[in-house]
Protein backbone atom coordinates (compact mmCIF):
# COMPACT_ATOMS: atom_id res chain seq x y z
CA UNK A 1 0.00 0.00 0.00
CA UNK A 2 1.21 3.54 -0.66
CA UNK A 3 2.76 5.61 2.12
CA UNK A 4 0.18 8.34 1.50
CA UNK A 5 -2.78 6.00 2.00
CA UNK A 6 -1.11 4.39 5.01
CA UNK A 7 -0.38 7.81 6.54
CA UNK A 8 -3.91 9.10 6.08
CA UNK A 9 -5.39 5.87 7.42
CA UNK A 10 -3.18 6.02 10.52
CA UNK A 11 -3.96 9.69 11.11
CA UNK A 12 -7.70 9.03 10.78
CA UNK A 13 -7.39 6.32 13.45
CA UNK A 14 -5.45 8.66 15.76
CA UNK A 15 -2.20 6.71 15.39
CA UNK A 16 -0.12 9.83 14.86
CA UNK A 17 3.25 8.16 15.45
CA UNK A 18 2.51 5.66 12.68
CA UNK A 19 1.25 8.44 10.40
CA UNK A 20 4.50 10.33 10.92
CA UNK A 21 6.53 7.36 9.74
CA UNK A 22 4.72 7.34 6.41
CA UNK A 23 4.37 11.12 5.91
CA UNK A 24 8.13 11.51 6.46
CA UNK A 25 8.75 9.46 3.30
CA UNK A 26 6.68 11.87 1.17
CA UNK A 27 8.35 15.24 1.77
CA UNK A 28 10.11 15.32 -1.61
CA UNK A 29 7.39 13.86 -3.81
CA UNK A 30 4.42 15.36 -5.62
CA UNK A 31 3.68 18.92 -6.67
CA UNK A 32 4.59 22.02 -4.68
CA UNK A 33 1.07 22.07 -3.23
CA UNK A 34 1.29 18.37 -2.39
CA UNK A 35 4.53 18.97 -0.48
CA UNK A 36 2.94 21.80 1.49
CA UNK A 37 0.13 19.41 2.40
CA UNK A 38 2.68 16.88 3.66
CA UNK A 39 4.45 19.57 5.71
CA UNK A 40 1.11 20.47 7.28
CA UNK A 41 0.32 16.82 7.99
CA UNK A 42 3.68 16.34 9.69
CA UNK A 43 3.03 19.46 11.78
CA UNK A 44 -0.45 18.24 12.77
CA UNK A 45 0.82 14.85 13.87
CA UNK A 46 3.67 16.33 15.91
CA UNK A 47 1.21 18.74 17.56
CA UNK A 48 -1.14 15.87 18.45
CA UNK A 49 1.82 14.09 20.06
CA UNK A 50 2.80 17.21 22.01
CA UNK A 51 6.02 17.74 20.06
CA UNK A 52 5.57 21.44 19.47
CA UNK A 53 9.15 22.25 18.50
CA UNK A 54 9.10 19.66 15.73
CA UNK A 55 5.66 20.84 14.65
CA UNK A 56 6.89 24.43 14.46
CA UNK A 57 9.66 23.45 12.08
CA UNK A 58 7.12 21.94 9.67
CA UNK A 59 4.68 24.86 10.05
CA UNK A 60 7.53 27.22 9.14
CA UNK A 61 8.37 25.08 6.13
CA UNK A 62 4.72 25.08 5.01
CA UNK A 63 4.61 28.86 5.34
CA UNK A 64 7.72 29.22 3.21
CA UNK A 65 6.23 26.76 0.73
CA UNK A 66 3.19 28.96 0.17
CA UNK A 67 5.42 31.97 -0.43
CA UNK A 68 7.39 30.04 -3.03
CA UNK A 69 4.30 29.19 -5.10
CA UNK A 70 3.90 30.88 -8.46
CA UNK A 71 0.89 32.85 -9.69
CA UNK A 72 -0.24 29.93 -11.82
CA UNK A 73 -0.33 27.75 -8.69
CA UNK A 74 -2.34 30.14 -6.52
CA UNK A 75 -3.32 33.81 -6.40
CA UNK A 76 -0.82 36.01 -4.56
CA UNK A 77 -3.20 37.28 -1.86
CA UNK A 78 -4.42 33.75 -1.13
CA UNK A 79 -0.96 32.27 -0.74
CA UNK A 80 0.14 35.26 1.38
CA UNK A 81 -2.76 34.68 3.79
CA UNK A 82 -2.24 30.92 3.97
CA UNK A 83 1.45 31.55 4.64
CA UNK A 84 0.47 33.92 7.46
CA UNK A 85 -1.66 31.20 9.07
CA UNK A 86 1.25 28.75 8.97
CA UNK A 87 3.76 31.25 10.36
CA UNK A 88 1.36 32.19 13.16
CA UNK A 89 1.18 28.51 14.09
CA UNK A 90 4.95 28.24 13.80
CA UNK A 91 5.72 31.06 16.22
CA UNK A 92 3.22 29.60 18.67
CA UNK A 93 4.79 26.15 18.44
CA UNK A 94 8.36 27.47 18.66
CA UNK A 95 7.88 29.50 21.87
CA UNK A 96 11.07 29.14 23.91
CA UNK A 97 13.00 27.59 21.04
CA UNK A 98 16.25 29.23 19.80
CA UNK A 99 14.85 29.37 16.26
CA UNK A 100 11.96 31.63 17.34
CA UNK A 101 13.83 34.88 16.66
CA UNK A 102 14.63 33.94 13.07
CA UNK A 103 11.13 32.58 12.50
CA UNK A 104 9.70 35.81 13.94
CA UNK A 105 11.56 37.81 11.26
CA UNK A 106 9.97 35.69 8.54
CA UNK A 107 6.59 36.03 10.27
CA UNK A 108 7.01 39.82 10.34
CA UNK A 109 7.68 39.88 6.58
CA UNK A 110 4.55 37.82 5.90
CA UNK A 111 2.51 40.09 8.17
CA UNK A 112 3.74 43.15 6.27
CA UNK A 113 2.62 41.61 2.98
CA UNK A 114 -0.84 40.77 4.34
CA UNK A 115 -1.34 44.18 5.96
CA UNK A 116 -0.10 46.15 2.93
CA UNK A 117 -3.68 47.18 2.10
CA UNK A 118 -4.84 47.69 5.68
CA UNK A 119 -6.05 45.64 8.62
CA UNK A 120 -9.64 45.19 7.50
CA UNK A 121 -10.59 41.52 7.74
CA UNK A 122 -7.40 40.74 9.68
CA UNK A 123 -8.52 41.66 13.20
CA UNK A 124 -7.50 38.44 14.92
CA UNK A 125 -4.20 38.26 13.06
CA UNK A 126 -3.42 41.89 13.94
CA UNK A 127 -4.20 41.51 17.63
CA UNK A 128 -2.16 38.31 17.81
CA UNK A 129 0.76 40.01 16.07
CA UNK A 130 0.62 42.92 18.51
CA UNK A 131 0.58 40.61 21.52
CA UNK A 132 3.28 38.35 20.07
CA UNK A 133 5.75 41.15 19.32
CA UNK A 134 4.98 42.80 22.64
CA UNK A 135 5.92 39.55 24.41
CA UNK A 136 8.98 39.18 22.17
CA UNK A 137 10.28 42.58 23.30
CA UNK A 138 9.64 44.46 20.04
CA UNK A 139 7.33 47.31 21.09
CA UNK A 140 7.67 49.20 17.81
CA UNK A 141 6.26 46.35 15.74
CA UNK A 142 3.69 45.62 18.44
CA UNK A 143 2.45 49.22 18.39
CA UNK A 144 2.01 49.13 14.61
CA UNK A 145 -0.25 46.09 14.66
CA UNK A 146 -2.20 47.13 17.75
CA UNK A 147 -2.82 50.59 16.28
CA UNK A 148 -3.63 49.51 12.70
CA UNK A 149 -5.97 46.80 13.97
CA UNK A 150 -7.65 49.17 16.42
CA UNK A 151 -8.32 51.59 13.55
CA UNK A 152 -10.07 48.87 11.55
CA UNK A 153 -12.00 47.71 14.62
CA UNK A 154 -13.04 51.29 15.38
CA UNK A 155 -14.62 51.61 11.95
CA UNK A 156 -16.55 48.39 12.54
CA UNK A 157 -17.63 49.50 16.02
CA UNK A 158 -18.88 52.86 14.70
CA UNK A 159 -21.61 51.16 12.70
CA UNK A 160 -22.77 48.75 15.39
CA UNK A 161 -23.91 48.68 18.99
CA UNK A 162 -21.50 45.85 19.80
CA UNK A 163 -20.27 46.64 23.31
CA UNK A 164 -17.74 43.80 23.19
CA UNK A 165 -16.17 45.10 19.99
CA UNK A 166 -16.02 48.61 21.41
CA UNK A 167 -14.31 47.38 24.58
CA UNK A 168 -11.79 45.35 22.57
CA UNK A 169 -11.05 48.37 20.37
CA UNK A 170 -10.40 50.58 23.40
CA UNK A 171 -8.06 47.96 24.82
CA UNK A 172 -6.23 47.63 21.50
CA UNK A 173 -5.69 51.41 21.39
CA UNK A 174 -4.39 51.36 24.96
CA UNK A 175 -1.95 48.59 24.12
CA UNK A 176 -0.86 50.54 21.05
CA UNK A 177 -0.31 53.57 23.29
CA UNK A 178 1.75 51.57 25.78
CA UNK A 179 3.87 49.88 23.10
CA UNK A 180 4.42 53.12 21.19
CA UNK A 181 5.57 54.87 24.37
CA UNK A 182 8.08 52.09 25.03
CA UNK A 183 9.24 52.26 21.41
CA UNK A 184 9.96 55.98 21.60
CA UNK A 185 7.00 56.98 19.41
CA UNK A 186 5.13 59.55 21.55
CA UNK A 187 3.28 60.79 18.45
CA UNK A 188 1.63 57.40 17.90
CA UNK A 189 1.05 57.02 21.64
CA UNK A 190 -0.81 60.35 21.78
CA UNK A 191 -3.07 59.51 18.87
CA UNK A 192 -3.87 56.08 20.34
CA UNK A 193 -4.62 57.69 23.70
CA UNK A 194 -6.98 60.20 22.08
CA UNK A 195 -8.77 57.48 20.11
CA UNK A 196 -9.25 55.38 23.25
CA UNK A 197 -10.53 58.38 25.21
CA UNK A 198 -12.99 59.33 22.49
CA UNK A 199 -14.36 55.80 22.31
CA UNK A 200 -14.67 55.49 26.07
CA UNK A 201 -16.72 58.69 26.22
CA UNK A 202 -18.86 58.09 23.14
CA UNK A 203 -22.49 57.12 23.53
Amino acid sequence: MSDLVEAIDAEARGDFAKALEHYAKLTESGSSLDRIGIDQALARCHEKLGRLREAGVWRRKAGAGYLALKDEDMARDERAYLSLVEYRNAVQDLQGDPSLQETAKEYAAVLKENFSEGAEGLTHEGLFAGAFFQALGDPLTASKYFFDTAEAMSEQAAGTNDAGLKAATIQAYKRAMDSASKAGRPDVARVAQMRAYDLEHSS
